[in-house]
């Protein structure tokens, strides 16, 4: 089994280092890693590559900046088996794709077309009175961790508490996402979506209605979440009201899709609104404004690609 590590890298030059540092400690060695980067300036990391080189199976890829973008780069150049998206500031323990393989080779286990590891670093994450009201005024289906619907409405699956074993999950968290390529097929990331747009939950949800997903206690991980190279904590916010908006719009099909739609909406609002009561601040009032905008814009995202 040849693992394929596809790392989509920008402007956190020194997390990568750690990343391929990690990578290269592997017990499981039958692996490649594409670095497909983002950076308008590569020279930095080109350095980095350049010096895991012999460590590690390792090619550096100019891409265009842009997640989705950047992860069919990635795609189309990588020739394993099996697919796996780390962020590009993870790091793991020494048998980690060891444990992969043998999961995935483990009887009962064919049905399986992704799976991830469990972050010990932020997992679990409280289920916040934020979250408890987007459940009650419908903006989200359930309150079980990794539960997502058709409409591309998600729980985190950073609520699961600490266990043993695999988990059935509906969707897969992108800093690591792991396929069997027959699982992925033709499939391509949506590259209408931002990178805080939800790209992980829309990709793999598509694999999850043919195959299952699993959210694997014992396969343990880290996500630093690095602050360097993200956007702005209101265009986060903006992209993500987007990636609901064009779910919806890409998804959306009966009278009762766009009744649950709409309820959606305004509970997102409705949450935000009483946010900014409870704590007026500049914050809010934009970030309020900048999900509406978002949703709106995702909303007519495909009607404006085929005008």
């Amino acid at each position: 089994m040849r693992f394929s590590i596809v790392v989509c890298t920008y402007g956190r030059a020194r997390s990568l280092e750690h990343l391929l540092g990690s990578l290269s400690a592997q017990t499981y060695r039958n692996f490649e890693v594409l670095v497909v980067d983002g950076n308008q300036d590569s020279s930095t990391v080109q350095t980095i590559v350049a010096a895991s080189d012999g460590a590690l199976d390792v090619r550096h890829i100019p891409s265009p900046k842009g997640l989705t973008r950047q992860r069919n780069v990635g795609i189309e150049q990588s020739r394993g088996d099996v697919l796996c998206f780390l962020d590009d500031d993870v790091t793991m323990e020494t048998d980690f794709l060891s444990r992969v393989k043998g999961m995935l080779e483990t009887s009962g286990m064919h049905d399986v077309g992704g799976l991830t590891g469990y972050d010990v670093l932020n997992y679990p994450s409280p289920v916040t009175l934020r979250w408890k009201l987007r459940w009650f005024l419908g903006a989200i289906p359930s309150l079980n961790p990794g539960d997502a619907d058709h409409l591309g409405r998600a729980v985190p699956v950073s609520f699961m508490t600490p266990y043993s074993g695999c988990r059935s999950v509906k969707w897969l968290s992108g800093f690591c996402m792991i396929y069997r390529r027959t699982a992925i097929g033709a499939l391509r990331f949506d590259e209408k979506l931002p990178t805080y747009g939800g790209e992980d939950r829309d990709f793999s949800a598509v694999i999850g209605g043919q195959w299952r997903l699993l959210l694997c206690g014992d396969l343990h991980l880290q996500h630093h979440c690095t602050k360097e190279g993200r956007d702005s904590e209101v265009d986060r916010v903006f992209e993500t009201g987007f990636g609901t908006g064009r779910r919806f719009a890409k998804y959306a099909r009966t009278p009762w899709d766009y009744v649950i739609v709409a309820r959606s909406f305004l509970g997102d609002l409705v949450v935000d609104i009483l946010a900014f009561l409870a704590h007026p601040s500049r914050y809010s009032f934009l970030t309020t404004f900048a999900r509406v905008s978002g949703f709106f814009h995702g909303l007519t995202s495909l009607e404006t690609a085929h005008s």
